[in-house]
């Protein structure tokens, strides 16, 4: 497979290479993984992340910083994003020799765009060659077009985006000339709007306002060379270069005044079928938003787990025929109720009735059918959002879908939000999936992002389709704009800032309350906070553990690198040494699961492990534990650091993601802060975070004040519901502003304002 794959590129190139390594590396983990399950054991946590790494490709880069180039030798194109031009072509597809190298870049008002070519000004002139900056925008008008462009309909089409301006550069023997060319349908045609003397055609400017750009937007390029009119090589040959106007977009006036209609579609809901915490967000969020007056509503697919006679499920629709790639499949619509809020279920027994809920070898089908049914319900239930909230890559071709199948009638109208909760988790899948879910006319959507460009990464293409895009922390939003945490997809998420927010979680106060927990023997509150030293008590009888005068230190987590266990792996002779008492909940990698066995065994009367999970037992832990441990090496929002100070329970974290958004380090001088935080990812740095938390329990009329002063912390979805609310408003002016859409009523209030 090695030497064909090899010997593919060496003919065909990046241009038509299938980028199927994700694919290949995801099916190779998950047949390993069946391997275990037939054999009855619990697969590696490793099974469950990916072999390849991705690394910046050294062909192209991205724009390091805001360049003002004054010419062709300044040293300011050292910042600049650059593609390598040889590097994407094969022996099928040799370069034209024209262009070696391009750079791009831009200032607050202008873009700047450089062309490397081993031949002259004079040169060029005598071959009649000229370069054609195709740019994307708003779909082109109809109109009659007196300039021919080089690019006829369907090599248009290849290039992943629609374009809306060409800049026309023709090179001269002296200097040259440049024309900014507006793009008429069918987009081979265009009319010179400015055009302008050079002295140097292979380095120029041009003003954002003649592309018909302003702050905030983002927009795709393709350089094309023709000779005698015809186009003879196109740079990058896949894909394409990006750029974002500098400053905020301006606010889109809509309507605020009425309650919304949102349907949030997710692959699990809390208490039906749950996995992780996108259940519980989801189910939260979606209850709190419907306090506020608004009709939510969610769908999910009927996994097993949800049992029509326990749940009371009866059926809406049924016979739905749902298009799966040439084929129609049948599912019925099941409706449920969660508290007076309308939850639909998608049931499709070949697809759903499975033990499990992710990690098939048709995963590609089970989400685009759900995508797909989703959309077709509408009109069955007659229900018509003005919102659909995706949470994650399951449902995340819904916005695609929207913008390119269901785009006619009553669909037209409803706007996309995603929610993105884990960003490793992509659903990267090949050409296939385009197939089944109907999309394979429009392609791939060829972004110029390495990783993205020859493969169908639904949270990718997700992101790119929806009207705004949020993750669960603000600082996490601007983490994953960053190498390190963007899994592969941070080029697209700074091409798409402009439509990114962060909104912390909240929890849910019904099942998170201390004065009425069902699941612990004392309740107290942050008034009367006494009743939680009894239920420490309660805890360490419970779990066999010591009585004794030392903080008692919960971990209530998945057992994961990720979650910060290398570093209390790392750590935990030095813990223990200190005489702190440790309680675990959680499952995870077995190599962790079994050192804590390990130290249980070893010292059964300070640490005590529970492996999986108990909801009950973890509230008791909550309730009756000193502090939690956190220490993760990102953390996209968290909800245990959020359940730990609703209990008063005090959080030591690293500052990272939603962590750091919430936790505010404790500064005893200024008597300010609700927990422990430290700073680089280290297990002394950790451990000296624990000490602090130690040293200062010693003190109990300060650990006193800081169990009050976390009880008091609003963790609530109150305040988060109201910039959800916020969000959709924004998503709804942003789809009418791509629509051309104008809205006439006062502009929502910024999303995190």
């Amino acid at each position: 497979m090695i030497t064909e794959g090899s010997d593919w590129f060496w003919w065909f190139s990046r241009k038509h290479d299938s980028g199927m390594d994700p694919i290949w590396d995801n099916q190779f983990r998950l047949h390993l993984r069946n391997v275990y399950k037939l054999m009855g054991a619990r697969a590696p946590a490793r099974l469950f992340q990916p072999i390849i790494k991705r690394a910046p490709t050294p062909e192209r880069g991205v724009p390091a910083a805001s360049i003002s180039p004054q010419s062709k030798q300044d040293p300011a194109w050292a910042q600049a994003g650059y593609y390598l031009v040889g590097s994407g072509f094969g022996a099928l597809h040799r370069p034209a020799g024209v262009v070696e190298r391009v750079y791009y870049g831009n200032d607050d008002d202008k873009m700047y765009f450089r062309i490397d070519s081993p031949r002259s000004g004079h040169e060029l002139e005598q071959q009649k060659i000229e370069f054609w900056i195709y740019c994307s925008g708003a779909p082109a008008l109809d109109g009659d077009g007196e300039l021919e462009l080089p690019l006829a309909k369907t090599a248009v089409g290849e290039l992943g985006f629609e374009p809306a301006f060409v800049v026309r550069i023709t090179p001269r023997s002296q200097g040259g000339a440049v024309s900014v060319l507006k793009v008429i349908e069918p987009e081979t045609k265009a009319i010179a709007e400015e055009s302008w003397d050079v002295d140097d055609p292979f380095a120029v400017a041009i003003p954002f306002k003649q592309l018909g750009k302003r702050a905030g937007d983002a927009f795709e390029m393709a350089l094309i060379v023709s000779r005698e009119g015809k186009d003879i090589e196109v740079v990058p040959p896949s894909g394409a270069l990006g750029i974002r106007v500098p400053g905020q977009a301006p606010a889109v006036a809509v309507e605020d005044a009425k309650p919304l209609k949102v349907l949030v579609a997710t692959a699990e809901l809390a208490p039906f079928a749950k996995l992780g915490g996108v259940s519980d967000v989801a189910a939260a969020l979606s209850k709190e938003l419907r306090r506020l007056g608004h009709d939510v509503r969610v769908v999910l697919p009927r996994h097993r787990q949800v049992e029509i006679a326990r749940y009371e499920l009866r059926p809406v629709v049924s016979d739905l025929q749902v298009p799966l790639g040439t084929d129609l499949m049948p599912a019925t619509i099941f409706e449920g109720r969660l508290g007076e809020m309308v939850v639909y279920f998608v049931d499709c027994p070949p697809l759903y009735d499975r033990d499990g809920m992710f990690g098939f070898g048709d995963d590609d089908a089970r989400s685009v059918y759900f995508c797909r049914a989703v959309l077709e319900m509408l009109p069955a239930l007659e229900f018509f959002p003005d919102v659909i909230h995706v949470h994650d890559w399951y449902g995340a071709l819904i916005p695609n879908l929207l913008d390119r199948v269901y785009e006619g009638g009553a669909y037209e109208e409803i706007a996309t939000t995603l929610t993105v909760h884990n960003l490793s988790a992509q659903g990267v899948f090949g050409f296939g999936a385009l197939m089944l879910a109907g999309l394979q006319e429009w392609g791939l959507i060829r972004l110029g992002i390495p990783g993205l460009d020859n493969v169908v990464n639904v949270l990718g293409r997700g992101i790119h389709f929806a009207d705004v895009v949020n993750t669960v922390s603000e600082r996490y939003a601007k983490e994953i704009q960053t190498p390190e945490y963007g899994e592969g997809l941070d080029e697209l998420l700074r091409r798409n800032t402009h439509k990114l927010h962060g909104i912390l979680n909240g929890i849910d106060y019904d099942i998170f309350d201390p004065e009425r927990d069902p699941n612990i023997a004392h309740h107290y509150s942050a008034d009367a906070p006494q009743a939680k030293a009894l239920c420490r008590a309660a805890l360490r009888t419970e779990l066999g553990l010591e009585e004794v005068n030392k903080p008692l230190c919960a971990i209530v987590s998945r057992f994961y690198d990720v979650k910060g266990f290398d570093l209390i792996e790392q750590a935990m002779p030095e813990l223990v040494q200190l005489g702190l008492q440790i309680v675990v909940i959680g499952t995870g990698d077995r190599r962790y699961e079994d050192m804590f066995r390990r130290w249980a065994g070893e010292l059964p009367r300070q640490v005590a492990v529970a492996i999986g999970f108990d909801s009950a037992l973890a509230q008791r832990i909550y309730a009756g534990a000193d502090m939690l441990w956190m220490p993760s090496r990102f953390e996209p929002g968290g909800l245990a650091q959020l359940i730990a100070l609703r209990y008063g329970t005090i959080p030591v974290v690293r500052a990272t993601g939603g962590l750091a958004d919430t936790i505010r380090d404790y500064d005893p001088a200024a008597q300010k802060g609700n927990g422990f935080r430290f700073g680089p990812y280290d297990p002394w740095q950790f451990f000296a975070a624990v000490v602090r938390a130690a040293e200062t329990f010693r003190h109990p009329a300060v650990w006193a004040w800081l169990i009050q002063h976390a009880m008091q912390e609003d963790v609530s979805w109150s305040r988060s519901a109201l910039k959800y609310v916020q969000l959709y408003l924004a998503a709804i002016a942003a789809h009418r502003e791509r629509h051309g859409v104008a809205a006439s009523e006062p502009s929502a209030t910024p999303v995190g304002q």
